[in-house]
């Protein structure tokens, strides 16, 4: 597939194969889709819990690791010191970039498996929701993603964030073909996903873990 970019790290042609499908027109049905539909019928986790995880776990000075539409910033924001968006796929970028100009944040592309070569003072907020179960590799692996935002958190703030698990659960029938789908076109990673080495993994990054797991979502925040 390719030359490794780094020991430990994906190769560039799974990790565009994952993000590939977030072009401009799919994005306009994205929310519909997947906050609608997939979350509530398929995930059985509704967006209203995704953005109550936002509105407990926001900051008045937040990064968002893997921005989608914005749509839980915009829907759980009140008001930012300062909002950054990074996101390795521009159109989500430039998408959520417009969908929140209100709190007039900075963009900054970037792949989460590879450091992040930001000029950025610490953020006392990170989101990561919905990332982990795109990224390729062991969750080992894609818990690099939070080594690398790790330099970017101020003493005692707080990572937050989700992702769809793809191990040690009871999908229904939309969600086995819907994992199905995903996992073969390389959109989804998850099939070895569980929540026990998703909480192994935290716990040996962050003093404080908290996990819950509504329907096959994994809800997470640590410190």
């Amino acid at each position: 597939m390719g030359e490794k970019m780094d020991a430990g790290v994906p190769d560039a042609a799974a990790i565009a194969k994952a993000h590939a499908v977030y072009t401009p027109a799919a994005l306009r049905f994205y929310d519909l889709a997947v906050h609608g539909l997939s979350n509530r019928f398929a995930w059985r986790c509704p967006a209203s819990r995704l953005v109550e995880l936002y509105a407990q776990g926001l900051s008045a000075n937040h990064l968002e690791a893997g921005v989608g539409t914005g749509l839980f910033l915009d829907r759980a924001g009140t008001g930012f010191d300062r909002l950054v968006l990074a996101d390795i796929n521009v159109h989500c970028l430039d998408l959520a970039g417009r969908r929140l100009a209100r709190f007039r944040p900075a963009l900054r592309q970037a792949n989460l498996l590879a450091p992040l070569e930001f000029d950025l003072a610490p953020f006392t907020s990170v989101g990561l929701t919905y990332v982990l179960h795109c990224l390729p590799g062991t969750m080992s692996e894609k818990l690099v993603a939070v080594d690398h935002l790790k330099p970017f958190m101020a003493e005692g703030a707080r990572l937050f964030g989700a992702t769809i698990l793809g191990r040690g659960v009871v999908p229904n029938i939309a969600a086995r073909g819907l994992l199905d789908l995903y996992n073969k076109k390389g959109v989804f990673n998850n099939g070895a996903d569980g929540i026990e080495a998703l909480t192994d993994g935290l716990r040996q990054r962050f003093a404080t873990v908290r996990i819950e797991q509504d329907g096959l979502v994994a809800l997470f925040t640590a410190r």
